[in-house]
Order: structure tokens, then C-alpha cells, then sequence
């Protein structure tokens, strides 16, 4: 009977100044423009003991989603992406059965490029894979969108084939990143945070053309 959203957040001033953590909030009506309401404290902190040495910084964008099939044993998990004080930030996971109390899922990170950043997944499922979709930026030059998939949702296999969004027009010549792609009608659209000559701008590609 709820509507619920994960987010991150921080106390101090600038753009994800560290440390940022995961919050929860729930609605009964999404429609309604009225306040949400917060869990009051963070269900995911840098500072909570269970903090794995990989994410005692700052944790980043979330993605929870409902498993009816409960292959870990939980009903409801969340893939989001955390930094280390060395600097670099690898995807890891939550699991939880009630969208309050969040575990911590394994002690290595699952997505993990060895320095710069490798963040914001999204899971989606084709046929009886599992496929994150997330960006990755300075491990390679710039910023772009890969993916990785699995089976069971705890071991991944990286794509290292052509990234599926790369910098190549000019508002998107410095980075193209920060992926959230869906199917309709039979054609993909891939949504990503593009920066280049417009400055911070929404695009759009396409498995097909839309001339």
C-alpha cells in the first residue's frame, strides 16, 4: 500500500560533498504534489559498522527494485555505487525484507574497474538474465555507459565490447554517462546525462532510428 523511494543525500554544502548516505521515503499517492514521508535517520551510511572498507566514505545513487522470487532469500534489493577514501567508487548491494532495515550483501564489491568511477546502475531482466546497466568514467578516458549481466544477481560479467554510449557529438564531447534505459514498442531508448558544448543536458539514443 506504499509508493517508495530511495535517495542519497548529505548534510554539508556543495555537490555531493562527502559523506553522502541512502535515505527512504514512502508515499500512499505519488500523484499528489504533498511531502513525502522520511525514514528518520539514513538506512545506508559510510559510517555504519558493517561498512565494507570499500564504501567508508560516501554512497551514491541507489537502485531498489522487488524480486517475487526471492533468489536471495529477501523480497526487495538495492545495487548502488560507493567510495573508499582512495577515491574510486565500485557498485555493491542491499538486501532487505521490508524496505526499512537494509543488510549489506557480500563483502566484495561487485562491479569493481580498479580506479575511477563505476556507478549508477540500473537492473532490468531479458528472458532469465539479469543485465545492470551503469557508467564508467576515468579508468578509460571520459565518461560512457556499459553494462554487465548474471544469473543468480551476485556474479557479473562485465561487457568489454563497444561501451553503448560514448562521447561522440558535441553535447556530449566530454562525457556521456549516467544510463536509465527502457523497451517500449519494441525499441530501446537509452536516456543519459550528456555534457559537452551545451553544458548538462538530457540525451537520447536509440536501438533504432526514430527519423
Amino acid at each position: 500500500g506504499k509508493y517508495w523511494m530511495s535517495y542519497l543525500g548529505g548534510k554539508l554544502k556543495g555537490y555531493e560533498t562527502d559523506p553522502l548516505s541512502i535515505g527512504m521515503a514512502w508515499t500512499s499517492d505519488p500523484s499528489k504534489p504533498l511531502e513525502w514521508s522520511k525514514l528518520d535517520d539514513p538506512v545506508l551510511t559510510a559510517a555504519q559498522p558493517d561498512a565494507r572498507p570499500f564504501e567508508r566514505l560516501t554512497l551514491y545513487k541507489s537502485n531498489v527494485f522487488r524480486d517475487p522470487e526471492e533468489r536471495l532469500g529477501y523480497p526487495f534489493i538495492m545495487y548502488y555505487n560507493a567510495k573508499s577514501e582512495h577515491g574510486y567508487e565500485r557498485i555493491t548491494m542491499a538486501v532487505s525484507k521490508n524496505m526499512t532495515h537494509w543488510l549489506r550483501y557480500g563483502h566484495e564489491p561487485l562491479i569493481d574497474n580498479g580506479s575511477g568511477i563505476s556507478g549508477d546502475p540500473q537492473i532490468t531482466r531479458i528472458g532469465n538474465v539479469y543485465v545492470m546497466f551503469y557508467f564508467g568514467a576515468f579508468y578509460r578516458p571520459r565518461a560512457f555507459d556499459s553494462f554487465a549481466c548474471s544469473y543468480d544477481l551476485v556474479n557479473w560479467i562485465k561487457w568489454d565490447g563497444p561501451d553503448l554510449v560514448y562521447p561522440s557529438e558535441p553535447y556530449d564531447s566530454t562525457y556521456a554517462h549516467k544510463p536509465w534505459v527502457i523497451r517500449h514498442d519494441g525499441i530501446v531508448y537509452h536516456y543519459y546525462c550528456a555534457v559537452g558544448d551545451q553544458g548538462r543536458v538530457i540525451a537520447l539514443a536509440t536501438s533504432e532510428s526514430l527519423d
